[in-house]
């Protein structure tokens, strides 16, 4: 069989609460031309069992045979890929039903377009809402080196976390894996990498959600964000010192720390309120 147009695949570590969600807004999707594979890292609550119950040909699980870690199990995913386009989903964030549909024919249309991202929803444990994230710009394809100097000057993450980025696999296959020098820069780092190869499309449209509870990643990493990113934006300069100056880092510091700080006021509120108030 010729392989998918699309191929998505989930790096999953103890994820039960919240594995059968995002799995089912994959088999949801507009757009059926797709793989889903599960890669499991020896999980030591149910969520190999839950991944492990669905019966559509589209999806498979595959468990590790030893725990490879954050880093390992993501770029185990990037081996799994095998369709012309490809998504890396975290096991917490679900997609809307278009998602999918939206971004093949973005790249579809537009081979100079390297990936394709959109505006996601942040929720809570419960899927409720709690704030929706936009890049300050219109739909439509935009330059790579000023979308690098964008990531910069931004202080954080602006092209979104991988439920809201599909990418081509040729460019995979070229560019290599996730890098391994930093957990919180992990994702931006490797749209960084895409993105010198070619140009990014944004539509500004909710397609996917971003996930935030007391146990994800993002929480767990407060206290070393803006550290992370200021080293992140160092390296970046001097591998693009044509797209971005001394003056973009410095300015990307400063925001990095103001956005730290406003995360950590976002995450008490969250448990505040995830424990009723009290």
């Amino acid at each position: 069989m010729s392989p998918p147009k699309v191929s998505i695949a989930i790096p999953l570590y103890n994820c039960a609460s919240h594995i059968r969600a995002t799995i089912d807004s994959v088999l949801a999707q507009t757009f059926g031309d797709f793989e889903l594979t599960v890669i499991d890292d020896q999980s030591t609550d149910h969520s190999y069992h839950i991944a492990s119950s669905y019966d559509d040909p589209r999806v498979r699980v595959v468990k590790n045979i030893e725990r490879q870690g954050f880093f390992g199990n993501w770029n185990a995913c990037l081996e799994f890929m095998t369709g012309t386009y490809c998504k890396l989903l975290p096991h917490d964030d679900p997609l809307e039903p278009t998602c999918l549909e939206k971004q093949v024919q973005v790249l579809d249309r537009h081979p100079e377009v390297e990936l394709v991202h959109n505006a996601r929803k942040i929720i809570d444990p419960a899927g409720n809402i709690l704030a929706t994230r936009r890049v300050k710009e219109t739909s439509g394809i935009k330059d790579s080196n000023e979308s690098l100097r964008q990531i910069v000057r931004s202080g954080t993450n602006p092209i979104g976390e991988p439920a809201s980025v599909m990418f081509r696999r040729t460019t995979k296959d070229r560019i290599g894996g996730f890098c391994e020098a930093d957990m919180f820069s992990i994702d931006v780092e490797y749209w960084s990498r895409l993105l010198a190869e070619g140009k990014r499309y944004y539509i500004d449209e909710v397609l996917s959600s971003f996930r935030v509870w007391p146990d994800s990643a993002s929480v767990r990493l407060f206290g070393s964000q803006s550290r992370s990113m200021r080293g992140f934006y160092q390296r970046l300069q001097k591998r693009y010192p044509e797209a971005i100056s001394p003056s973009d880092v410095r300015i990307g510091a400063l925001k990095s720390s103001a956005l730290e700080l406003a995360r950590g006021g976002f995450y008490v509120w969250m448990r505040w309120t995830q424990r009723g108030g009290r």
